[in-house]
């Protein structure tokens, strides 16, 4: 049997019979419908051609799988800081009216207290000191007697009687009259509603001193008060 390159060729002895495919001597039976694939295959198949190398198709590729879309990272904000501290409270000025020893009068703290102004029949009065305490100074108007009294209650005044206080201002300075009662522990200073002393404490820079000759000076701040009792006994 020879084997053509378009296809096999079947001998002269080689015949189809209803059940018998015959190559020479051999004789094969075969069914009808066999012998017909057969015969089609042979002519729709070519054989490859000696030496020849069939096309070898390349692997199919997996193509990779889309990975998931990625969540949006939140951006990682700070801890908020923590509120600040109040600030502590300034601690209060000094409670002693009188100035230390070798002091400058304008550079020593301030007696803790407050000037309140209130009226009374015959002129309105200015007292300074803490809430709850006896004051540490009186300043009053006695508008029937034209005159202002500062009463000082505060420290170790000299011996009963007449003394001379002096008042010292920013701007001036100026001696009173003042009468001490060590009894009860004041000393009175009388001014006259006129005196240019009162406006010197008024108008003073923050502060003015008063010192009574034997004791140690007293300073006080020149708040509105202040002014308000000298307008009202001279209004």
């Amino acid at each position: 049997m020879q084997i053509n390159r378009t296809g096999p060729i079947l001998s002269p002895n080689t015949r189809f019979g209803g059940q018998f495919l015959s190559f020479g001597a051999v004789k094969i039976a075969v069914g009808p419908a066999l012998a017909l694939a057969l015969a089609l295959a042979g002519c729709d198949s070519p054989a490859p051609r000696a030496g020849e190398r069939q096309p070898v198709r390349p692997p199919a590729v997996a193509r990779p799988m889309p990975l998931p879309p990625r969540a949006p990272v939140q951006p990682v904000r700070p801890a908020p800081p923590a509120p600040a501290a109040p600030p502590a409270p300034a601690a209060p000025l000094a409670a002693s009216a009188f100035m230390p020893a070798g002091a400058d009068w304008r550079d020593v703290p301030l007696p803790a207290g407050a000037w309140n102004w209130a009226p009374r029949p015959g002129g309105g009065a200015a007292r300074f000191g803490l809430a709850g305490q006896a004051p540490l100074a009186v300043l009053a108007c006695d508008r029937a007697a034209g005159v202002v009294r500062l009463v000082l209650s505060a420290g170790a005044f000299p011996a009963k009687g007449p003394h001379t206080a002096l008042i010292t201002a920013s701007t001036s300075s100026g001696t009173a009259n003042a009468d001490v009662q060590p009894v009860d522990g004041l000393a009175t200073i009388t001014l006259p509603a006129s005196s240019r002393l009162l406006d010197a404490m008024a108008f003073s820079r923050g502060r003015f001193r008063v010192a009574i000759d034997g004791s140690t000076a007293i300073i006080l701040p020149n708040w509105s008060e202040v002014g308000r009792v000298v307008e009202d006994c001279r209004g």
